[in-house]
C-alpha cells in the first residue's frame, strides 16, 4: 500500500519531467517573483521564489541523476524562457 500511495504522489508531482523542463518552471517562477515584487506583492513574491528555488532543486537533481550539466541558479531578472515546443 505504501508502495501505490509513493508513485501516485510521485505521480502527481510530476517526476517525468526532464532537468530542462523543472529549470524552465523556475525561470517562470523566478519571472513570477519579479513582478509580483515589483507590484509591491511581496507575500506572492516569496512564495514564487520558494518554488523557483525548488523547481531549479529539482532541475539539479535530475541533471546529476542523468549526467547532464548542473543549471544554473535562477536570478531575478532572469529573460523569460521560450515556450515549450509543440510538437
Amino acid at each position: 500500500m505504501t508502495c501505490i500511495t509513493g508513485v501516485l504522489v510521485a505521480s502527481a508531482l510530476g517526476c517525468g519531467a526532464t532537468s530542462s523542463e523543472e529549470q524552465r518552471r523556475a525561470v517562470v517562477h523566478q519571472n513570477n517573483a519579479d513582478d509580483a515584487a515589483q507590484r509591491g506583492q511581496y507575500g506572492m513574491a516569496s512564495d514564487e521564489q520558494r518554488k523557483a528555488e525548488d523547481a531549479h532543486a529539482n532541475a539539479v537533481q535530475k541533471a546529476m541523476d542523468n549526467g547532464e550539466p548542473i543549471p544554473r541558479q535562477t536570478r531575478p531578472g532572469d529573460p523569460a524562457p521560450a515556450p515549450p515546443p509543440t510538437y
